[in-house]
């Protein structure tokens, strides 16, 4: 594996990003691609294991998503509507509701409305309450490794209830889909760096897009807790070390085969 250089260099730009972002998270992958500073991603990692070529598409060629999947957009503002709902002080009766729900009604309308909507209020009756809110769209930067970039990433929500750290990362969709723990390995291993050897808990809050509550025959809302060991952090680091050196292979060669996942894949109208 090469070596990257200037690793401390490296950190110290994308810090000068973060800071100059303030909340706009939004907005992070993106200046990082356009400014190109060296970085790794735990979504980096999970789409070369996905697929060579989509990673070869997405992060070399940079190629444009033309349409942009309705997924996207659509939990990209329901992300928008719970960061404003936290950073508003979570309460329900200070106006945070009435501002998500506006937001939702300036973007859409018909089903797509209906079923955020429906996600927000699911969200109402589970939000973190009782808890101080220590970050909402925190997007951190750390060195892992002298031989890789740092990696990066924007972690949802973080609360505390006493001493007890709690991450939550927000996922949507038509289904509930099983969760990869290399994405909560990178973040538990970011909070320990960041506030010490502090007792912490990952919660993935998944909200299923439903027409209408009073029909469903499975939950549109499921909270899933993660258990995390003292060994976990140094298989994912083996696992990003992997998709690393896969990620020099693509740059060097400037191609990548096709994994055959095309079904499930963003990209497969312009593959």
């Amino acid at each position: 594996m090469t070596r990257c250089r200037n690793s401390e260099e490296i950190q110290q730009k994308i810090q000068a990003v973060i800071d100059g972002l303030g909340n706009d998270s939004d907005r992070f992958a993106d200046v990082l691609r356009e400014e190109a500073i060296p970085h790794l991603s735990y979504s980096q990692i999970s789409t070369v294991e996905f697929c060579q070529h989509r990673y070869w598409l997405q992060y070399i060629r940079m190629q444009p998503l033309e349409p942009v999947p309705e997924y996207f957009t659509k939990g990209r503002l329901f992300h928008q509507c719970l960061a404003s709902f936290y950073r508003a002080g979570a309460d329900p009766k200070n106006g945070s509701k009435t501002a998500a729900l506006q937001m939702i009604a300036d973007s859409y309308d018909g089903d797509h409305q209906l079923q955020l909507r429906n996600a927000f209020h699911m969200h109402l009756e589970n939000c973190w309450q009782d808890c101080e809110v220590v970050a909402v769209e925190k997007a951190f930067s750390m060195i892992i490794d002298s031989a890789l970039p740092p990696i990066v990433g924007v972690i949802d929500l973080i609360v505390r209830q006493g001493s007890k750290f709690i991450l939550v990362d927000h996922k949507t969709g038509r289904n509930f889909v099983p969760q990869d723990e290399l994405q909560m390995m990178i973040y538990v291993e970011y909070i320990r760096r960041e506030y010490g050897n502090v007792d912490c808990e990952f919660y993935y809050d998944h909200y299923r897009w439903v027409n209408h509550l009073e029909r469903i025959r499975k939950p549109a809302f499921q909270r899933e807790c993660v258990h995390l060991n003292s060994k976990d952090w140094t298989m994912g680091l083996s696992r990003i070390q992997r998709g690393y050196g896969q990620i020099e292979l693509i740059r060097k060669n400037n191609r990548a085969p096709r994994a055959g996942k095309c079904f499930c894949c963003p990209y497969h109208g312009c593959c």
